[in-house]
């Protein structure tokens, strides 16, 4: 009898434990996981292609993770998305193509997890279908018709924009401002009315219903190309003028230096300067009068073509420029210091030079700015510095003083 006993109690301790692994296991397959979307949602709006779905999905507790997803648009499957496989969420994209442009859909997403468990989340209804916002026109392209007018060319890189604007900026001025509004399709403009003395900045960007695309590159006259040459010009207060080419030429006997006359707009020459020379400061100029310039080089039996021309004005008065410019060293910086002597400045410019190299230009500062850090250099250099202050589109004073520091 009590082996009887025994047996029976043995019976049922097995049986009670091949129902908890059972229960363990029910529960662990009846582990659902979560979702929630939080955009798109009802009554919004999506673009043709790629939309991202934000969400939230988790599996339930005690689950093995989830496993991957479903889209379904208007009630259809669309889309299989995997879950990561460091088991973080994907993302995951609702697609609409051309073919619901101007509609309303629905969607929702379906999770899975490991067990083969699923739950879908809410659906997103009446959600309204717009065009996509076009692609950015490319490759911007200027060409100087004339001192008062220019051409522009682009690639038009989208089908669907409803037009084009036209944005400039004339330095100085400092703002973009829209000048036109162009028609789908066009690859080309001009705009006129402009300054010889001015440098101006173009930039495009498409639109449509949806919104504008990102500006393209950025065009100025600026960069108009001047050949091997590559003659520039500043004004340096009302009475000088400072060229600058580049000396190409091989066993040239001199250059010639040609400005037109402000009344007549014909070439005179000006100037005959050494061979190698690369530069001519012109003296001889009248406030506030613009004024063009070309350069040749010359041999014993012939005169080659002309450079780019350039064009410039001069400013109304002569200007001081900044003086006792001072430098001292702090921890791993030198500091700069000048006077002010001017109020028409429109912004402050700090060059540097490391040993023997060229002065670039280190900083662009506020007008009446009269110090400066330069946090940029290395121990073991020498450096030296020198100040101006802009005065408008390529017009300065002169130069402060030039200091020389060791950093050590």
């Amino acid at each position: 009898m009590v082996k009887l006993v025994g047996k029976l109690l043995w019976l049922v301790s097995i049986l009670f434990l091949v129902s908890c692994v059972e229960s363990l296991t029910d529960v662990q397959q009846s582990t659902t996981p979560t979702i929630e979307v939080f955009s798109p949602l009802t009554n919004d709006t999506v673009k043709i292609g790629k939309n991202e779905i934000t969400y939230q999905a988790a599996d339930g507790t005690g689950g093995q993770g989830l496993s991957f997803y479903e889209i379904y648009l208007n009630g259809k499957f669309v889309q299989r998305y995997e879950q990561n496989t460091d088991g973080t969420n994907p993302k995951i994209y609702l697609t609409a193509d051309s073919t619901f442009l101007g509609a309303r859909i629905k969607y929702s997403v379906k999770v899975y997890n490991k067990n083969g468990r699923s739950k879908e989340s809410k659906t997103q209804e009446n959600i309204y279908v717009k065009d996509k916002v076009p692609n950015a026109p490319q490759n911007l392209f200027l060409a100087k018709l004339n001192d008062f007018s220019v051409s522009l060319l682009w690639d038009d890189e989208s089908t669907n924009e409803t037009g084009f604007e036209l944005w400039r900026k004339d330095e100085g001025g400092g703002t973009y401002r829209r000048i036109k509004t162009l028609p789908a399709n066009t690859i080309s403009t001009t705009d006129g009315g402009l300054s010889a003395f001015v440098v101006y900045y173009y930039k495009l960007r498409a639109y449509n219903n949806s919104g504008f695309s990102e500006f393209s590159n950025e065009v100025t006259t600026s960069n108009i190309a001047g050949g091997p040459w590559n003659l520039s010009a500043e004004a340096i207060g009302s009475s000088l003028v400072n060229l600058k080419w580049v000396d190409f030429a091989v066993n040239e006997s001199g250059f010639i230096v040609e400005r037109t006359d402000p009344f007549t707009t014909e070439f005179k020459r000006i100037a005959i300067v050494p061979p190698n020379t690369e530069e001519y400061q012109d003296n001889s100029v009248s406030p506030s009068t613009g004024y063009k310039y070309r350069v040749a080089f010359f041999t014993n039996t012939s005169i080659s073509g002309y450079s780019n021309e350039v064009s410039i004005s001069t400013y109304y008065t002569d200007v001081a420029g900044p003086s006792n410019l001072s430098a001292s060293l702090g921890i791993n910086v030198v500091n700069l210091k000048w006077d002010d002597n001017t109020t028409l400045e429109k912004e402050t410019i700090v060059e540097r030079r490391t040993g023997n190299g060229q002065f670039q230009e280190l900083l662009k500062l506020p007008a009446d700015t009269k110090t400066a850090t330069d946090a940029t250099v290395q121990r073991g250099n020498t450096y030296h510095y020198r100040v101006r202050q802009s005065l408008g589109t390529r017009t300065y004073t002169p130069y402060s003083n030039t200091v020389q520091i060791l950093v050590q």
